[in-house]
């Protein structure tokens, strides 16, 4: 165990030797003329710069964590207040109607509102209960207001 502390005590020495002499710039030039030592120098430039991008991705880790839970939370509220936002409405509304009559264009209007809501509200659920977010052609066009 020993013998294996003395060699990394020798490497460490080796390096620190290494880089004095590669400090000067005809040593320097010398050692880039010699392919395998040129080769070493840019494997060791590789392996320095991917233990950099690791570590650099090891420390962002918790702070991309933390953003994509608030990323979640916001989310999640947006939802809670479109839902809110809708019901309230709704039931400032609806009350107020007193059953006056709506010819055909408007009621065909209201109704082909409240399609989109449903329609959005099952878009909603899909993507809150199975994770699936994507709009099919006819709910896009729905959205869309143009009808089938």
């Amino acid at each position: 165990m020993d013998a294996i502390h003395d060699l990394a005590g020798d490497d460490q020495v080796a390096a620190r030797v290494v880089a004095d002499f590669l400090r000067r710039p005809a040593v320097a030039s010398k050692a880039m003329g010699d392919d395998t030592a040129r080769h070493a120098v840019n494997e060791a430039q590789f392996d320095r710069f991917r233990q950099q991008v690791q570590y650099g991705q090891e420390e962002a880790a918790p702070q991309l964590d933390q953003l994509r839970h608030m990323e979640h939370s916001t989310q999640f509220m947006d939802l809670v207040a479109v839902c809110t936002q809708f019901t309230v409405t709704a039931g400032r509304v609806v009350p107020n109607l007193r059953g006056e009559p709506y010819d055909d264009a408007e009621r065909e209007t209201i109704l082909l509102g409240l399609a989109r809501v449903r329609a959005s509200a099952d878009w909603i659920e899909n993507a809150v209960t199975r994770g699936e977010v994507d709009l099919d052609e006819q709910l896009q066009k729905l959205l869309k207001g143009s009808g089938e």
